[in-house]
């Protein structure tokens, strides 16, 4: 009973980053339409969102750890602490850039701090990957898969810009699995911590 009270605010936190998650990539998506069909502020109103969606991946990466898997401890600690540092550096570089003060070039192979920010993207994928493969018992099937699907967006996203910019096959493929299916997901296991939470 204990060590339930002590899980629940984790996985409160956990749920509440689910949720953000998915709110914050639905005005995502509808603000990047917006952007190519209209242009400014919908650009710039996609780029926090996307920072909004991806910093509150880091409470999902907490309570996943909370609740355990397959990884021993010191991996799974490691594992965590890699994916959360990755989030705020992808969150401190995305803005910088909407800030202004580090520009990127989306019609050419990233480079400087775009290029940063896509092996970040990498990074994140893995993590992504990872956890939901190797979590426990607790993980359903559709959101452990969703989470792979999510990973490997992340990764083709990652890979794309860093091979060609916004115009290469990859980026397109891996935007998939960012804004779609990375929502999804997280909607998903804000649903199920609140369940485990409950």
């Amino acid at each position: 009973m204990d060590e339930r009270r002590e899980r629940a605010p984790r996985l409160r936190w956990g749920e509440l980053g689910g949720y953000v998650v998915a709110g914050a990539g639905l005005v995502a998506a509808v603000t990047i339409g917006l952007f190519f069909t209209i242009g400014q502020p919908w650009g710039t109103i996609n780029d926090a969102a996307l920072l909004v969606m991806t910093l509150a991946l880091a409470p999902v990466m907490l309570a996943s750890y909370e609740l355990g898997g397959r990884t021993p401890l010191l991996p799974a600690r490691l594992a965590l602490a890699g994916g959360i540092a990755a989030v705020v550096a992808w969150c401190v570089v995305q803005a910088a850039m909407i800030l202004g003060v580090v520009a990127f070039d989306y019609a050419n192979a990233a480079a400087g701090a775009y290029a940063i920010e896509s092996v970040l993207e990498v990074l994140i994928g893995g993590w992504l990957i990872g956890a939901p493969l190797l979590a426990g018992s607790w993980l359903p099937t559709l959101p452990r898969w969703l989470g792979v699907a999510s990973g490997l967006g992340f990764i083709g996203l990652g890979l794309g810009l860093l091979l060609g910019g916004l115009t290469h096959p990859l980026t397109y493929l891996g935007g998939i699995g960012y804004q779609v299916a990375f929502p999804l997901w997280g909607y998903l296991m804000a649903r199920r911590f609140g369940s485990l939470r409950a």
